[in-house]
């Protein structure tokens, strides 16, 4: 073989042995990369899991039946508990294990019959699913995966305790927040 042979079966060689490199290492993930490209978990897992800290309790003050009806059309649906905290700050984070979390915080208002949730701020990062549950994970409302102009309203859940579930993939839990604005204690369930 002759030099320019040589050094073109060189070249080509090396050119190869990149190319191979290069789509072996693309095509390679890490555990945590492929765990964040998987779907959300399935709506049987969210709001029955069993959290290693508990969620904490945001007691809100009684929902209270209207005490006059008023002299308009209007008609009075729930009682506006304002909270305006960060959901972040008041619930607890759970590691449920291949690379999922939960953020989890329950409600409660005595003598509501349902249970809905206003937030504002919020970033619901790629995968991630808000859930809101009864006690019992018999009943949910969700999953909420946009939260368009950044706000999310919920449909209500039949209880006078509800639980707010957020899953997301580990890595993303810095870039997840919302504000709790208001709880809805609803006068018909």
């Amino acid at each position: 073989m002759n030099r320019t042979a040589s050094a073109i079966a060189l070249t080509t060689t090396a050119s190869a042995a990149l190319l191979l490199g290069a789509c072996q290492s693309w095509t390679q993930k890490s555990p945590a990369q492929a765990v964040a490209e998987t779907a959300p978990p399935a709506a049987d897992e969210a709001c029955h899991a069993t959290l290693k800290m508990p969620a904490p309790i945001l007691k809100l003050p009684g929902t209270d039946a209207p005490r006059h009806a008023s002299n308009d059309n209007d008609v009075d649906i729930a009682q506006i508990h304002t909270v305006n905290q960060p959901l972040q700050q008041i619930g607890v984070w759970n590691d449920q294990g291949d690379g999922w979390s939960v953020l989890a915080l329950t409600l409660g208002s005595r003598r509501a019959r349902s249970i809905a949730v206003r937030m504002r701020d919020v970033k619901l990062p790629k995968q991630s699913a808000l859930w809101l549950c009864s006690p019992d994970g018999k009943l949910r409302q969700g999953p909420y995966t946009e939260a368009p102009n950044g706000e999310l309203w919920s449909a209500s859940i039949a209880s006078s305790q509800a639980r707010v579930e957020v899953w997301l993939p580990t890595p993303s839990r810095d870039a997840f927040s919302a504000e709790l604005t208001d709880v809805y204690g609803g006068y018909q369930p």
